[in-house]
């Protein structure tokens, strides 16, 4: 603005000693006021973004970091949004840069504490949201300033969607539009070796360790693990609790209790933190048991590969997570490495869609132009055509759209995924697959027939008063969580959780239970 303010002067100063030479020429200020004008936007006439009060004049690149193993075609995909949107309509370069599943986990914090440059990022209430907010990593986002930085996208937010990521009534990050049932897992098994081996059918937790367990004692003859997993994924830990009724309080902390199906709010004498609990014991005690049994490789605390990778090439009897697994089932299938059944093992537990919180991007405190990175995320998200472009490919290579606006994806979808890596920017009208597979149409209908919403939906929990107490919580709870989900202390399972209780204790979790338990009466009370 300063810069803006001393070109007019300039101007002006130049129009005054020009007065004479100009006298008989009406178009002479007319022709400076354009001239101005078009410094300060630098874009397409018919860009979204014209004709609003936003310096667009110098080009920028916003870097934006997201989750996952970068596509084959994202290059090509890149160039076209950044050709054909970012830089006419903007003024602006996209830079998008990757986070491994391999490595995200101890790459993360240290690029936003880094001297590296990242203007947008990736964030969930699983992906460090929380704990970012209190390293005051992201920008505060007020309503006027979002509705003024996203236009487009703003007003197409559902209105719980802000909600639901808000921090003590502050909004940290951008959420995306469209919810979900992403915390609700279904197991994806070999159905070609359930039908050759006559397998037990994993649809209860109890037969699906029984399935487990039987793949595994027929590893040396199929070359298949019974559940190729690895030390960045917990598999099981949410459909364990899937099949004990057990339901978290909130999204991004680990506090439970028993829903049991009911939609009821708990109390806070119902609440209980999960890495202390018997539950969790029992837990650790059942995981080691499948250790012993082989069910996965005795070095998978040291593999980095994908989980969903190793079921797509026929090398896992099975994976765990939500509606993914039909696209890993679908990636064997077309390997011809094998067949796939999805099978729900709590068909009878009732279920929420994933808070919006569950996938947003926030805005980082050392970003140098917040302003137009809001603008590069509200075009990615407000304009339909540049969503469809980065969530689903190229029109005609990737996927295309018949009569009824459905999608189809064609062969070069292997190079480029729908959806592979752009959740935080969902749409409420993206478009649904045609021709869904059956056993997709199947579950997801099964899914919205049980779903429910808790009555504490929308509490979040701000542990900025209890932080100290809170990081070295969480510091342990990294260091024991997986080994304990791999088994890896076998016959010690019990004494192991035991001492890392202990430590727990130590640490002040009942300090920071209790913060939890004040901040939730209060927000009931208040709802």
């Amino acid at each position: 603005m300063k810069k803006q303010i001393v070109t007019k002067m300039v101007s002006a100063a130049l129009i005054a000693g020009m007065t004479v030479g100009l006298a008989g020429c009406g178009n002479g200020e007319k022709g400076s006021s354009q001239s101005a004008a078009d410094s300060r936007t630098k874009i397409e006439s018919d860009s979204p973004y014209a004709n609003q009060d936003f310096d667009l004049s110098k080009h920028e690149t916003i870097v934006m970091y997201v989750l996952g193993d970068k596509p084959k075609d994202m290059d090509e995909v890149l160039d076209k949004a950044n050709a054909d949107y970012f830089e006419p309509n903007l003024n602006t370069t996209l830079d998008l840069e990757f986070l491994n599943w391999s490595d995200y986990s101890t790459k993360y914090s240290l690029l936003l504490a880094g001297g590296e440059s990242v203007d947008l990022i990736y964030t969930a209430a699983w992906c460090y949201y929380n704990d970012e907010v209190a390293n005051k990593a992201f920008k505060e986002l007020d309503s006027e300033w979002l509705k003024k930085y996203m236009p487009l996208s703003y007003e197409l937010q559902p209105k719980e969607s802000w909600d639901e990521i808000s921090i003590d009534g502050k909004i940290y990050a951008v959420p995306k539009a469209k919810s979900t049932f992403t915390a609700y897992n279904v197991v994806a098994a070999r159905q070609d070796l359930i039908d050759k081996y006559g397998l037990t059918k994993p649809d209860s937790w109890d037969n699906y360790v029984s399935y487990l367990k039987e793949l595994a004692e027929k590893q040396g003859e199929t070359g298949v693990t019974a559940l190729n997993t690895n030390a960045n994924r917990e598999q099981l830990l949410t459909v364990y609790g899937q099949s004990k009724g057990v339901q978290g309080v909130t999204e991004g902390y680990d506090f439970e209790y028993y829903a049991n199906n009911s939609d009821a709010a708990p109390t806070t004498d119902d609440i209980w933190y999960l890495y202390t609990s018997d539950f969790y014991k029992d837990y650790c005690n059942e995981m080691a048991e499948l250790a012993s049994a082989k069910v996965w490789s005795s070095d998978a605390i040291n593999d980095t590969s994908d989980a969903q990778a190793y079921f797509e090439n026929g090398t896992s009897g099975s994976f765990v997570w939500n509606s993914s697994v039909f696209t890993a089932g679908k990636n064997l299938e077309k390997a011809q490495a094998g067949t796939y059944s999805v099978y729900d093992v709590t068909p009878d537990v009732k279920r929420t869609r994933g808070s919006y919180s569950t996938d947003a991007i926030a805005i980082t405190e050392k970003s140098e132009d917040p302003e137009r990175a809001a603008l590069v995320l509200d075009y990615m998200k407000g304009d339909v055509n540049l969503n469809r472009l980065l969530l689903g490919g190229i029109e005609g290579k990737h996927y295309s759209l018949d009569s009824d606006g459905n999608r189809t994806t064609l062969d070069g979808a292997e190079g480029y995924g729908w959806n592979n890596w752009a959740w935080a920017i969902n749409r409420q009208d993206e478009p649904d697959e045609a021709g869904l597979d059956e056993r997709e149409i199947a579950v997801n209908k099964h899914n919205d027939e049980m779903e429910y919403i808790p009555k504490q939906t929308g509490f979040t929990f701000d542990p900025s008063s209890v932080q100290t107490e809170f990081t070295v919580v969480q510091s342990i709870v990294d260091e024991y969580k997986m080994a304990f989900s791999l088994g890896i202390y076998g016959a010690d399972t019990e004494a192991t959780f035991e001492s890392f209780k202990s430590q727990l204790k130590d640490a002040g979790i009942d300090k920071v239970l209790k913060e939890f338990d004040s901040q939730y009466d209060a927000y009931m009370k208040n709802k």
